[in-house]
């Protein structure tokens, strides 16, 4: 089963059905991640790398997020396919 949900998230993920890009919060979250690594190499500091840390948990986030969130659909989605709806759960 795990093997079938590993194969489904791979193929939204080909077919362009899950875009994380098109989260704004994970964009967002991207862009100051690339900004404060930017800053980071070009001081050479790696003190600074504590805030990149806390970047990367934001990255995490929403990226779980829109997976679950593409998860979530398709796990409807085959459900009224199916035609239980929610009694099958």
């Amino acid at each position: 089963m795990i093997d079938y949900i590993h194969e489904l998230y791979q193929h939204a993920l080909m077919s362009g059905r899950l875009v994380f890009e098109d989260d704004p919060g994970y964009r967002d979250a991207l862009s100051r991640f690339g900004q404060q690594y930017e800053l980071i190499w070009q001081a050479g500091d790696h003190r600074q790398c504590e805030q990149l840390y806390s970047l990367c948990f934001d990255l995490a986030y929403f990226s779980g997020r829109a997976a679950f969130s593409q998860g979530a659909h398709l796990g409807m989605g085959l459900m009224g396919w199916s035609g239980t709806g929610l009694s099958g759960l």
